[in-house]
C-alpha cells in the first residue's frame, strides 16, 4: 500500500515534518508550538500556528490568506495516540497535503518526553490515515511528484593484513532527513548482508560540504540514525559472533558530527553548537531559527534565548520583513494578548 499516493515530494515533506517536530521537542519540557511548512519546488516557507484550538482548522484560515504559491504543505503539532495497552502517549502528529490530490497523509511519532526522565522515540512512525485535503483542490493533469535522488557512493577498502573490509560512504543532498535515512539503510544493509563476516566494522560517512542549510538538524538526525542502528540486535549479534566492534564516524564540512561510542543512546542532543551568521541565512532559515527559539523552555529567563532572539529581530528589521507570527495574520474579532513566547516585548 502506497500511503503517499505515489507522491514522493509529499513523502519527503511529511517525513521531514516528523523529524523537525522531534528535533524541536527532544530537549524541551513542554509542548512545541504548532507549525506549518509550505513547499513550492525548491522554495519552502514556514508559518507559526499560534492557537489553542485545532491546528488544522487554524491552518485553513491561514492558508486562505497565504500569498506565496505552494504545491505541498504540512501541519505539525503535538498530540496523543494510544499504545497497545490503551494508554495515552505523547506524539508528534503531521498531516501532509498536495494541492493536486484529494487525499493527504497523516503520520504520528510517539515519544517519551524529556520531563519523564529522558526523551525517547517509541516504536516506528504510525500511519494515521489519508484525510481529505483541507483547502480547495487544484487539479493538474500532469503533476510532477518526482524528487531529486540522493548522491551516494560507497568505497570498499580491504585491509592487507586482516583481509577485512572498511567502507567510506559519500553522500550529498539538501535534506537532512534523506541523508540520515540513507545512512541508516546503508549501515543496516551492510551488517545484515551475506558478507557481514568480511566487515571490519569501520565506516566513514562523508557528507559533502555546504549541501545542508541546517547543520544542527543534520547532526541531530545523523547521530540518532546511526545510534538506532548500533543498538539493534543485528549489530549486537554481529559483534558477539565475530568479536569485533562497530566504529562509525560522520563528517560534514570536514568537521566531525558523529563518532560512535561504547555506550550509545538514541536521541541525545548532537554536536556542539556553532555561531551562526544571521546575514547569510535565507528568510526560511531565519523563520526556522525563530521557531526554535520560541520553543526554548523558560525563555523569559533564558539569557541565551534572549540574546539569540535579539540578534534575530535585528536581522528581520535590517531586511525590512516581519517575524513569521506577524505575516499573514488571521483576522479575529477578539483582542489578541501578548503570547507567552513573546518574551522580548
Amino acid at each position: 500500500m502506497d500511503i503517499f499516493n505515489s507522491n514522493r515530494k509529499l513523502e519527503e515533506l511529511v517525513m521531514f515534518g516528523i523529524d523537525w517536530g522531534i528535533f524541536l521537542r527532544h530537549d524541551m519540557e513542554g509542548q512545541i508550538a504548532p507549525f506549518m511548512y509550505l513547499k513550492n519546488g525548491d522554495e519552502e516557507y514556514v508559518r507559526m500556528l499560534m492557537t489553542d484550538g485545532d491546528p488544522l482548522e487554524y491552518a485553513k484560515k491561514v492558508l486562505a490568506q497565504e500569498e506565496k504559491p505552494f504545491q505541498q504543505f504540512i501541519v505539525g503539532y503535538e498530540g496523543y495516540l494510544s499504545d497497545d495497552q490503551k494508554e495515552r502517549v505523547d506524539t508528534i502528529i503531521v498531516h501532509g497535503f498536495d494541492v493536486t490530490q484529494e487525499k493527504g497523509v497523516s503520520l504520528g511519532q510517539m515519544f517519551s518526553p524529556k520531563e519523564n526522565g529522558a526523551f525517547k522515540k517509541i516504536d516506528r512512525v504510525t500511519f494515521l490515515g489519508n484525510p481529505d485535503i483541507i483547502i480547495p483542490l487544484q487539479p493538474n493533469l500532469n503533476p510532477d511528484y518526482s524528487v531529486e535522488e540522493i548522491g551516494f557512493n560507497a568505497i570498499a577498502l580491504s585491509d592487507n593484513e586482516t583481509g577485512l573490509t572498511k567502507y567510506v560512504a559519500i553522500l550529498t543532498h539538501d535534506s537532512p532527513t534523506i541523508i540520515a535515512n540513507t545512512c541508516k539503510q546503508f549501515l543496516r544493509g551492510k551488517f545484515s548482508s551475506e558478507k557481514a563476516h568480511e566487515l571490519s566494522g569501520d565506516f566513514e560517512v562523508k557528507i559533502t560540504d555546504n549541501c545542508i542549510k541546517n547543520t544542527e538538524l543534520l547532526s541531530f538526525l545523523v547521530t540518532n540514525a546511526i545510534n538506532e542502528i548500533l543498538t539493534t540486535d543485528t549489530i549486537t549479534n554481529w559483534g558477539d559472533k565475530y568479536k569485533r566492534k562497530a566504529s562509525i564516524s560522520a563528517t560534514y564540512n570536514n568537521e566531525i558530527i558523529y563518532e560512535s561510542a561504547i555506550d550509545v543512546k538514541p536521541l541525545v542532543a548532537a554536536s556542539k553548537k556553532q555561531e551562526i551568521d544571521m546575514s547569510k541565512l535565507t528568510t526560511t532559515e531565519l523563520d526556522q531559527k525563530f521557531i526554535e527559539i520560541i520553543n526554548i523552555p523558560n525563555a523569559r529567563t533564558n539569557i541565551e534565548a534572549l540574546t539569540k532572539m535579539s540578534e534575530l529581530l535585528k536581522e528581520y528589521e535590517k531586511r525590512g520583513i516581519s517575524t513569521p507570527d506577524k505575516r499573514n495574520p488571521v483576522k479575529s474579532g477578539n483582542t489578541v494578548e501578548k503570547k507567552w513566547w513573546q518574551f522580548w516585548k
